[in-house]
């Protein structure tokens, strides 16, 4: 999560909805901007990851934050969830398993994902049993987009983001903002991205040279850096889409039974697209602008 008080805004963070690729374009509006993004230790809910906390626990446990997402423009991005589920698989198996998605062979893959599924479920069912509950630090990738967007800990779920746009406006997004702010920004700029590899035994070599390019090479020039390696080595599909995972009849069946709220708030979205694009091109968004902390009246 990227708070602006300045500018009078916020951006809420869902996992694995192109919230990196915002977020390192957003903190630059404003020189004030306090972020939610790193994963350490809290004092009462252990090691989370702080950049993705859902609205519900984010009330319990960081008010002020809370009081900012309520008061201020919240922006968000949805994405379907069939794409996300992929990309979340893409996530767990390198951060945590030092695995690219698109070197494992594929009778394995589908084992691992078959076996990931009945964990994922049990998370889900956890967090959705306690409303102050976050996700856990290894699941949250996986965690319902709905509790980022509602309060699903209150009563009628309110919901509390102002606008929740589809992936194909984030270069929108980033315009609206940069003419929010004033600030310079790029539309184009991407993070994390979850790309299938043309020739598959440079995965792991790949991932660890832009791992140690990201530490070394200022900002802007690891994405250029990076953006010019993915146009010569990617096949342009997903590693997700690419290793068939999502053609699995049992991850389909899954994501329908256990994201079906999320299926029904993205096409919500989407259907709402050519409208969303107007508003942010007319600079028309909506929130109450108040300072971080100002309660509602």
């Amino acid at each position: 999560m990227i708070i602006c008080p300045t500018q009078g805004f916020v951006f809420v963070h869902i996992p694995k909805c192109a919230g990196s690729s915002v977020r390192s374009q957003v903190r630059r509006c404003d020189a004030d901007h306090v972020s939610m993004g790193d994963v350490a230790a809290h004092p009462s809910l252990g090691r989370i990851d702080y950049g993705h906390v859902p609205l519900g626990a984010l009330r319990a446990h960081f008010p002020d934050e809370y009081a900012a997402v309520r008061d201020l423009t919240a922006f968000a991005v949805l994405r379907d969830p069939l794409a996300r589920f992929g990309s979340a698989l893409r996530q767990v198996l390198w951060r945590y398993e030092g695995r690219p998605m698109t070197a494992i062979p594929p009778a394995e893959l589908r084992e691992t994902t078959l076996r990931m599924l009945d964990d994922v479920a049990a998370d889900l069912e956890r967090v959705a049993g306690d409303p102050h509950a976050v996700p856990s630090r290894k699941l949250v990738f996986f965690a319902r987009q709905e509790g980022f967007v509602s309060d699903l800990g209150l009563e009628g779920h309110p919901r509390l983001v102002d606008h929740a746009l589809p992936m194909e406006l984030v270069p929108d997004l980033i315009d609206h903002l940069a003419r929010r702010s004033g600030v310079a920004l790029d539309p184009g700029a991407r993070a994390n991205q979850n790309v299938d590899l043309k020739v598959r035994a440079l995965g792991g070599p790949a991932y660890a040279i832009n791992s140690m390019l990201r530490r070394m090479l200022p900002e802007r020039m690891h994405a250029r850096v990076k953006a010019a390696a993915i146009g010569m080595l990617s096949s342009g599909r997903s590693a997700a889409d690419a290793s068939g995972v999502l053609d699995l009849p049992e991850v389909r069946d899954f994501v329908d039974q256990h994201y079906a709220a999320d299926v029904a708030l993205h096409a919500a979205a989407r259907a709402e697209t050519p409208a969303l694009k107007a508003m942010l091109s007319a600079d028309a968004t909506s929130g109450s602008g108040r300072p971080v902390g100002v309660p509602v009246a």
